[in-house]
Parts: structure tokens; sequence; C-alpha cells
């Protein structure tokens, strides 16, 4: 099997992974994926468009927007694993994060260096999934796509 322990079909995990803080019911994917590591999620997201199967990305689960719900079925991308700096750049004021990496630990990380990540979505949102809505946080952020 293509994911093996790193899919989950549980009702309650599916239920948590479909639940927003909106009016819109709870509408939960068909399963859960964890991937651990950057090459395990660029193999899973392949595989879901080779088999035409909506793949959304999930970090903290404190959206608004109600992106994470899934009326059509598919497969939530829970990047809670993926949650390291991989590089930091000081010199040019920028470094390269796994998308589950939340604000507060990245500015953890980053404070011996001198450097802090200012943007504050009033939730310790991870910064992946600020991407996944088109950064449509409280505070626009520019991410690479």
């Amino acid at each position: 099997m293509r994911f093996g322990n790193h899919l989950v079909t549980s009702q309650s995990v599916r239920e948590q992974h479909g639940n927003t803080t909106t009016w819109v019911a709870n509408e939960p994917p068909d399963a859960v994926v964890f991937p651990a590591d950057d090459g395990r999620r660029a193999g899973d997201c392949a595989h879901l468009r080779g088999a035409a199967c909506a793949g959304d990305p999930f970090g903290t689960g404190t959206s608004l927007e109600g992106h994470i719900n899934a009326p059509l079925g598919g497969v939530s991308i829970d990047f809670r694993d993926m949650n390291r700096v991989l590089t930091v750049h000081a010199e040019d004021l920028d470094c390269v994060v796994e998308p589950g990496i939340t604000r507060k630990a990245l500015n953890e990380h980053l404070r011996d260096k001198g450097l802090f990540f200012p943007i504050d979505p009033g939730a310790d949102a991870s910064l992946g999934a600020w991407r996944q809505p088109d950064a449509q946080a409280p505070t626009r952020c520019a991410m690479a796509r």
C-alpha cells in the first residue's frame, strides 16, 4: 500500500480534519495522511494527483475560512510531523521551513540569531497552512508558491 501506516481512516480523525470554526457543517475527508518528510510528501501528492483525488493541506486546525472541509471527499494531508527549520539565511532575513512549523516554534528557533517572524495571525497556525487558502490570514504574508 502506498501510504502504509501514514494513512488514517478512523471517523474521529477524519472529523477532526473536517472541522472548522465557521457555520459550515463538518464535512470530513475520506482519509488523512501524515507525511513525515518532504520526499514522502511529494510522493504522496503525486500519487493523489495520479489517482485524481483531492488533497487538502492541514496545519493546526485553526482555519476560519472553512477550506479544510471536504464536501466531495478527498484526503487531508496533515503536516504536524513536518515542523522543522531547514535553513536560516540571517543575512537575507529569510529561512526555509517545513509546512507544519508554527510561528511560535519558528521564533523559538530564530531567537538565538537575533531574528523573529513578526506576523501573528491571532492563532498559532502552521505557516504552511497559511499558504493553503492563498495566505488569507488576518495579516497577509507573501509566501513562495
